[in-house]
């Protein structure tokens, strides 16, 4: 489903426009690899592969495959440059039909000369651009309004009529925008997709565009006609002009059968259950063999994934974000895996889809030797991995196209054992005499609550009894309800999040680690219930909540301030993850907890990322109206940048904290120091711009901003 979503998305966005330069849209299948082309690369220069990928640890049961990829993504070291399509030419034309030679044209001569780039921006977007340019005459491809006009001159007495006519008015370029939402990956496993046509009259997105088209092919037939007014016999005219709307109208139906297709598959709703992927390829295939349909879908997931053309663009993808072998996943292993995946519940409704699936567990044997001692309240026999992916293209008829949405959780299967119980009823009988003549017996039997341990208890029974005047008996019982021994109990986590009190904090880009104080306590809350089936029944014998302080337990993952920082970041500010022993923590809504972060270059007062001469002279500046002109540090302002107003705003406060670079061997600054406690004088100054003059030297161009840093402040 990801794969349709985005092959039809990417080829509806750029195929269009390109092929209204010969007046005609067209379908082609683009790989979506090619989207991936600037793909991850894996941290700390081990090799990405797809084990390690899917992998979950044996203490947890959520995948973090969005951090992995997250931080392949800031490893990548080729951030931006060119995509070569010429490789895909022959394929996309191929699949355009009988409008290949048309499409091949628009590619080669509209599109490949303009570029297509890639960028991965600071926050790990993944930006591809490509521009569009208008022709101003058209040629006689087959299908297009070239083709109509030519023929139209042909027949009207009026050989090359096509090439008397000029479409400069006619103005089908643009500049097509797709934004993969990579920065989402940090805290989330959902990646939004905008795509963007831009174009003189404004902005379309990928369902947009059909209707768009049709515009511009109403525009086209204008100066058109207007030419064969000017050229036909003035008898053949409206003939003419009757023939060519008739050639035009076939494309015109067409695109709004494009449009109408769009809508209806916002509005299809449909379910089903498969066994495996290739059995949803197998069902395809027959729909479209049902509406005469010649091509089909290959037979597998591995079949698409060698595909020549996805191959041809998987390995570009692959010489471009990892030249080193740094990704060590090839296509036909993506295949394997999808192929793998059994036992699928998919559905369609409101352009939403999404399947549900299951595949092996790697790590079963560590899973179940982990649980094994029982301490966790049971022990572990089976587990296998669960994926669920949503594709949400409810939004293509806008710029933001929509998202992909992928989950993976181990599931585990369970026992408890079952130890029962069983406490003796006694009896005691006591015979008064009363002068009431009514004999009262209560006999009450409690319910029996079965947990992990069967306890059944039966109280005693007291008979009070006086003359035999008259007998009256009342007796009330609640049922008991008995676990059979043979079933095996299971417990389930019905929810689990966490409550924490959180703070914002300053740090330096050169920093290796997060300050856990921001976060304090963190207390887990896991609701969760017992029970078991029996004759297609489900029952609860216990529901609970454990409550636990694990203040102790936070980290940070494998953020850490200097691999967090992105230069371009204008407003320093990060969100970042907090994790505890099983993965990212949630609160009670679902959400991400996270803490905000501040970071930024030591020495730079003025906020641009850079510390030099000007920061130098702010902080000299500063000084001197403190400390000659009898000011308070809260009545000037120490930063010129445009994100300080006040003296004392928190933009002032962090600047403050990165131009206090100097302290004396006896003072000790926390980074959540106040303007007030810090000590920012002529020193600083003289730091900051002896590291500046250091870092713009040849002579220290193999030393880290931290290197050049201790070595000044060490004197």
């Amino acid at each position: 489903m990801k794969n349709s979503l985005f092959k039809r998305a990417i080829a509806t966005a750029a195929a269009v426009p390109l092929a209204l330069t010969q007046c005609l849209t067209y379908a082609s299948a683009v790989s979506t690899d090619m989207i991936e082309a600037p793909a991850a690369v894996q941290a700390e220069n081990d090799a990405l592969t797809l084990e390690s990928l899917l992998y979950i640890p044996a203490d947890q049961t959520v995948s973090k495959w969005n951090m992995t990829v997250s931080n392949s993504l800031s490893a990548v070291q080729n951030r931006e440059g060119n995509l070569d399509i010429t490789p895909y030419v022959e394929d996309i034309a191929k699949n355009a039909g009988a409008y290949s030679d048309a499409v091949k044209v628009v590619l080669t001569k509209y599109i490949i000369p303009n570029g297509v780039t890639y960028e991965i921006t600071g926050s790990n977007d993944i930006i591809l651009k490509g521009k569009v340019t208008s022709p101003k005459q058209y040629d006689a491809y087959k299908g297009t309004p070239g083709e109509a006009l030519k023929n139209v001159g042909d027949k009207y007495g009026v050989p090359g009529l096509i090439n008397q006519v000029t479409f400069e008015d006619v103005d089908v370029s643009g500049e097509i925008t797709v934004t993969i939402k990579a920065s989402e990956l940090g805290t989330s496993t959902k990646l939004p997709v905008s795509i963007e046509y831009k174009t003189a009259d404004g902005s379309y997105g990928a369902g947009q565009l059909p209707a768009w088209a049709k515009g511009k092919v109403l525009e086209i037939q204008a100066v058109a006609e207007k030419a064969i007014k000017e050229k036909v016999a003035a008898d053949k005219v409206d003939a003419a002009i009757a023939d060519y709307e008739a050639q035009i109208k076939k494309i015109t139906d067409k695109l709004d059968k494009a449009d109408a297709k769009i809508d209806s598959a916002l509005k299809y709703s449909q379910s089903g259950d498969y066994a495996n992927v290739a059995a949803i390829i197998a069902e395809a295939n027959a729909k479209l063999a049902e509406k005469n349909f010649k091509k089909q879908i290959p037979a597998t997931a591995t079949d698409i994934a060698t595909n020549a053309t996805v191959a041809k663009a998987y390995d570009q993808a692959m010489k471009i974000a990892a030249p080193n072998g740094e990704i060590a996943i090839t296509a036909a292993e993506l295949g394997a895996f999808a192929d793998s995946i059994k036992d699928i519940t998919a559905s369609l409704a409101g352009g939403v889809g999404t399947g549900t699936g299951t595949f092996d567990d790697a790590e079963k044997d560590a899973v179940i030797a982990y649980y094994a001692d029982g301490s966790k309240g049971f022990t572990v026999k089976d587990s296998y991995k669960q994926i669920k992916a949503t594709v949400d293209f409810s939004g293509i008829k806008s710029v933001d196209a929509g998202s992909v949405d992928v989950q993976i959780e181990r599931v585990l299967v369970t026992e408890t054992t079952t130890t029962t119980s069983t406490t003796t009823t006694s009896t005691t009988t006591t015979t008064t005499t009363s002068t009431d003549t009514t004999t009262s017996t209560d006999t009450t039997t409690t319910s029996t609550e079965t947990t992990t341990s069967t306890d059944t208890t039966t109280t005693s029974t007291e008979t009070t009894s006086t003359d035999t005047t008259s007998t009256s008996t009342d007796t009330t019982t609640t049922s008991t309800t008995s676990m059979p021994a043979d079933v095996t109990v299971t417990t389930s986590v019905v929810k689990s999040y966490v409550t924490a009190d959180t703070d914002y904090a300053f740090y330096l880009n050169t920093e290796e680690e997060f300050d856990k104080a921001q976060v304090s306590n963190v207390i887990l809350h896991t609701s969760y219930v017992e029970g078991y089936t029996i004759d297609g029944q489900t029952i609860i014998t216990k529901e609970g909540e454990d409550i636990k302080d694990i203040t102790a337990d936070i980290n940070f993952g494998s953020a850490t301030p200097s691999n967090t920082y992105k230069q371009d970041n204008t407003t320093f500010k990060y969100s970042v993850p907090v994790y505890g022993a099983d993965g990212v923590l949630t609160d009670n809504e679902g959400k991400n907890l996270t803490v905000t972060v501040y970071i930024g270059v030591k020495g730079d007062t003025n906020l641009d990322s850079v510390a030099n001469a000007v920061d130098a002279s702010q902080v000299l500046a500063f000084y001197a109206k403190t400390s000659t002109q009898g000011r308070g540090v809260y009545d000037v302002i120490l930063s010129e940048s445009n994100l300080v107003s006040t003296p004392d705003g928190l933009y002032e406060e962090f600047a403050a904290f990165l131009s206090d670079v100097h302290h004396d061997s006896d003072k000790i600054v926390g980074r959540d120091a106040k303007k007030d406690a810090r000590v920012l004088n002529a020193n600083d100054a003289s730091n900051i711009l002896a590291y500046y003059s250091r870092r713009s030297s040849a002579q220290y161009n193999g030393k880290t901003d931290k290197e050049i840093w201790d070595e000044l402040l060490s004197k």
